[in-house]
């Protein structure tokens, strides 16, 4: 007997005892399915400043709410390619430029400690 004929079905069966070639493990390790993700957790970091901001925007001046035009279409690409390091900062950005706008306008008490 030729021993190709038997080192491939063994070799398949091992591989798929082992779970190299299950569906489940190839999911695992899906780039784009991964991607997915993290833009989703980085969308979903986003949205709290991306609110916070647009609150503040009335109360802007022309230079803060060109800043936030440009953080804000960063901050985007970023969580739409997967990007959750820059996605993050630009979230902290945008959350500290929507507290500064709300101080200068009035418009949150201070914080409190304690």
């Amino acid at each position: 007997m030729d021993r190709r004929l038997v080192l491939l079905p063994a070799a398949a069966t091992a591989a798929l005892a082992a779970g190299a070639l299950s569906p489940r493990g190839a999911r695992a390790c899906d780039p784009e399915s991964m991607n997915a993700y993290i833009s989703t957790v980085a969308d979903a970091a986003l949205a709290p400043a991306l609110a916070a901001l647009e609150a503040a925007l009335p109360h802007a001046t022309a230079e803060e709410r060109a800043l936030a035009e440009r953080g804000a279409a960063l901050a985007r690409a970023a969580a739409r390619d997967g990007d959750p390091k820059v996605a993050v900062r630009s979230a902290a950005a945008l959350a500290r430029l929507a507290g500064r706008i709300e101080a200068r306008a009035g418009l949150s008490p201070p914080l409190e400690v304690g």
